[in-house]
């Protein structure tokens, strides 16, 4: 999670159903440092400043999380080709704190998990708004799987069969297709415009 939380109960029900997460702090968090763990050099590597065992929040807070968590404090080095800016891009350098309950693993993998955030992102944004998958038909177990596994095997079929990406105008092609308000011409024509010029002269 990103750093728009600011509800620590969160943390505490995310627990409370045997979960875990990274999730990063706003620069003004408040918190009583418990313990301070050493750094090994691949932390230090990875840009880790510190690691810390910490009760967080404010004495208002702390009944809405209950138990000690981790901050890890990471550097981010910036692009030094291109100015500092106000906002924390890519291009700038800034400070992260990450916190997650996970005593266990090193803090280069904590730093590691919160980097490859934004591709669990990208895989939601993809799902939802390509895949057509806005919300869930069920909310069940089984009933989010078998969504889930039906829209991954139907992009699968239209990437092998396009040879490229399927995009939200292909998926509404498909639906128009099966509720009848398309002809199967109509969506093989859709089809063969996603196909590389390549894939097109050898067929």
């Amino acid at each position: 999670m990103d750093a728009g939380y600011r509800q620590y109960k969160l943390i505490q029900d995310i627990r409370n159903k045997n979960s875990s997460c990274v999730i990063r702090l706003q620069d003004n968090v408040v918190y009583d440092i418990l313990e301070q763990r050493p750094l090994t050099d691949d932390a230090q590597k990875a840009g880790v400043q510190r690691d810390m065992v910490v009760q967080l929040g404010c004495k208002d807070k702390q009944n809405d999380l209950t138990q000690p968590v981790r901050i890890i404090e990471v550097f981010h080095k910036g692009n030094s080709s291109r100015p500092e800016t106000s906002n924390k891009t890519m291009d700038s350098s800034y400070t992260l704190l990450l916190a997650t309950d996970r005593m266990d693993l090193s803090a280069e993998v904590i730093a590691l998990i919160y980097r490859y955030r934004w591709q669990v992102e990208l895989f939601f944004r993809w799902f939802k708004c390509i895949l057509g998958c806005t919300h869930l038909i069920s909310l069940s177990k089984n009933g989010v799987s078998i969504q889930v596994y039906c829209a991954l095997i139907a992009s699968i079929l239209i990437t092998l069969w396009t040879g490229c990406k399927p995009n939200k105008r292909t998926f509404e092609m498909l639906g128009f297709y099966f509720m009848g308000l398309a002809t199967e011409e109509e969506l093989a024509q859709h089809i063969q415009k996603l196909k590389p010029k390549e894939i097109e002269n050898s067929t």
